[in-house]
């Protein structure tokens, strides 16, 4: 039988299947039933910068008559940070108690990345395997150009690296003017992993109430192609390991991933939609395929497609969809 074990970050996953962040994630029998499923590991629940700083702001307002105390307003805003914040750490400990597969900790935010310094220390006092950042900024504003924002984002790297002494992935987007660039200065920042696509949060409009909605936050089985291009294109030149994300609804998806030379992947949406068991049935298919390509273990195939280890390299680049265009008898 073939051996799906596979290295990621340092961290040995007995196959390359990761849940991702999701309310799949958010509490310890949800985190048992992921790992009896057979995930290789899993990433706790995103907490949010925003979601600590609202529910600050919140205790503020409920207790505002104390406010008129000189130490009340950092005592409060404190605690209640703290509140959020501890319950997250007691979330990652008992995780980490109860599984044997590596227990990944989740922070998004935004800003300069001054709250890292605060938090990332206490995820590794808990146990936490590694540590994986969700950062983005918008470019919104026609004041500020693209390297400007490319170089906070660089800046935002630099902070997060010096102070996590632990494995770190990113969690990036596509969108930068060259995403080439910044996954090779992020590599020569010694960042560990990057996972190639975050799907961003997307607003939609609610016509008959004429008000701003969340947009489906599910991704879908076409939205796989942009990451497995980068993976493709990547891999073979950066040190870091990549993850692959967004739009992995079989095990097909995930081999792709895996010839492209991806050392792990995400699943986020399918297991929202169809339930966690679809993991087994993923590394069965998985298992199956290697038998049938003589293949005994992921090494033996991983990163085959990639860019520089094939004979025409354009076929990742716009040879491709020049030949999609093409019909037959134009």
């Amino acid at each position: 039988m073939a051996n799906l074990q596979t290295n990621y970050m340092g961290l040995t996953l007995k196959n390359p299947i990761i849940a991702s962040s999701s309310p799949l994630t958010s509490n310890l029998d949800s985190l048992k039933r992921l790992e009896d499923a057979g995930a290789g590991a899993v990433v706790i629940k995103s907490i949010f910068q925003e979601q600590v700083d609202k529910e600050a702001d919140m205790t503020m307002e409920m207790n505002e008559a104390f406010l008129t105390h000189a130490d009340a307003y950092g005592f409060l805003k404190g605690a209640s940070e703290d509140h959020l914040i501890d319950a997250y750490l007691t979330l990652i400990e008992d995780a980490k108690k109860s599984l044997d597969i590596p227990v990944i900790a989740s922070l998004n935010g935004s800003g300069k990345g001054d709250w890292i310094k605060e938090y990332a220390p206490r995820f590794k006092v808990v146990g936490a395997d590694a540590i994986e950042i969700n950062h983005y900024e918008i470019g919104s504003s026609r004041k500020i150009d693209s390297r400007t924002i490319e170089k906070r984002y660089i800046n935002f790297a630099k902070i997060a690296r010096k102070e996590i002494d632990l494995p770190l992935s990113l969690k990036i987007g596509s969108n930068f003017s060259s995403p080439s660039w910044m996954m090779h200065y992020f590599d020569d920042l010694k960042i560990d992993s990057l996972v190639l696509f975050n799907k961003f949060y997307n607003p939609d409009i609610d016509i008959e109430k004429m008000s701003i909605k969340p947009g489906i936050p599910m991704s879908s089985p076409s939205e796989y192609y942009n990451t497995l291009r980068w993976i493709g294109l990547m891999s073979e030149e950066l040190n870091c390991d990549l993850c692959a994300n967004t739009g992995i609804y079989d095990s097909s998806t995930i081999i792709k991933m895996l010839l492209a030379g991806a050392s792990s992947v995400e699943l986020c949406s399918v297991l929202m939609k169809d339930g966690v068991d679809v993991i087994n049935k993923f590394t069965s298919e998985i298992s199956e395929w290697m038998d049938k390509k003589g293949f005994n273990a992921i090494d033996d195939f991983k990163g085959q497609l990639a860019q520089e280890r094939m004979s025409d390299p354009t076929k990742w680049e716009r040879t491709q969809y020049v030949k999609s265009l093409h019909i037959k008898g134009n």
